[in-house]
Order: C-alpha cells, then sequence, then structure tokens
C-alpha cells in the first residue's frame, strides 16, 4: 500500500478488514497492546472525533505510511494526527 492510496469506500469493500487489522497491527507495535485493547482504542478515537471506525484506521495506516495530509478523509487525518502523530514522532527520534 502506498502512502497516497486512497479508499473507495468509506467503511466495506475488500480492503476494508486489512485496513482494519493494519491499523490495529500499528496501535500493537506502537503501544505494545493485545489485538483488543487496540482495536478499543481504534474505536474510542473515532468515537471522540465522531468519525467512522473505518475512516479514522485509514487514517492511521495513512500516517503510519509517513502520508501528507489529503482531501480524502480530511477530519479523521487531523484525528489520527491529533491522537497518535506524538508516537510516530517519538519513535521517529529512536530510530536515530
Amino acid at each position: 500500500m502506498t502512502a497516497n492510496w486512497v479508499p473507495a469506500h468509506a467503511s466495506n469493500g475488500p480492503n476494508c478488514d486489512r485496513i482494519l487489522n493494519t491499523a490495529r497491527g500499528i496501535l500493537i507495535g506502537l503501544r505494545r497492546c493485545r489485538s483488543d485493547e487496540a482495536f478499543d482504542e481504534l474505536h474510542g478515537a473515532a468515537q471522540r472525533h465522531k468519525v467512522p471506525v473505518f475512516a479514522m484506521a485509514w487514517a492511521l495506516v495513512h500516517l503510519a505510511g509517513g502520508g501528507e495530509k489529503t482531501t480524502s478523509f480530511g477530519d479523521a487525518q487531523s484525528a489520527a494526527r491529533h491522537e497518535w502523530g506524538e508516537l510516530f514522532a517519538r519513535s521517529a527520534l529512536s530510530v536515530c
């Protein structure tokens, strides 16, 4: 998946499960948490920011890929940066 990839559908389609699982995996890796905890975090963030959980998952995957802000899912992208942007900034610093 490239950083410029944009889903054709907001919540269903062949990539839906893959996006959700990838987002969960990102949170598991960053937080060192269980799968159900990662999904709860993703779901809670979506509720807090009033965006669909799929959009939040896509935005997290996009953020993890270093994606720049796009016109698609703008609210979810802002929410993902708010929720997890600091984690990516810290992980980038620890690589150096």
